[in-house]
């Protein structure tokens, strides 16, 4: 009888899983998606952050209002016999009649595209609870590119690496 093979695309769940948490644990993402939360429930917070956050890059029609959003999802491209390497593909998006309004967050600069992607990569790789929570080293920022094949929405394409074991 043949051994079970360990399953190679077991991250993208798990990653899927962790990166929604990272995210959400944000106050300032939080914040910048959903406005003010005074006097929401935890669990309303939760659902409505869910709206804009979305692990997959189906984007067209999934969004319906005038908001920012985050999508992502977890590319494999090498598997090898003993690691594997893994990317997160994120997008972060803004609608482009909120794109340029005033968006003040202590410390973040630009418009609300560039204050979420600099606060996405600040959860990411700067929370050292995250950090050690991906892969077998750290999560690098691999790069950063414009987004703007949408009539509606502009963003960043944000790229980071994972390298972990088979």
């Amino acid at each position: 009888m043949s051994e079970r093979r360990k399953k190679s695309t077991f991250e993208r769940g798990t990653f899927k899983k962790k990166i929604n948490n990272a995210l959400y644990s944000s106050d300032n993402i939080k914040k910048l998606l959903i406005g003010n939360t005074e006097g929401m429930t935890a669990k309303e917070i939760r659902t409505t952050f869910k709206k804009y956050v979305k692990s997959h890059l189906f984007i067209d029609d999934t969004i319906t209002d005038t908001k920012s959003y985050i999508f992502y999802d977890v590319r494999m491209p090498h598997i090898h016999t003993t690691t594997k390497d893994c990317k997160v593909v994120m997008f972060v998006l803004c609608h482009r009649d909120v794109l340029e309004e005033d968006c003040d967050f202590e410390g973040f600069y630009g418009n609300r595209v560039d204050i979420l992607s600099e606060m996405v990569e600040d959860c990411l790789l700067n929370d050292k609870k995250v950090v050690k929570d991906f892969g077998i080293g750290e999560m690098q920022l691999e790069s950063v590119d414009i987004f703007n094949n949408s009539k509606r929405f502009y963003g960043l394409q944000m790229i980071f690496d994972v390298p972990n074991f088979r």
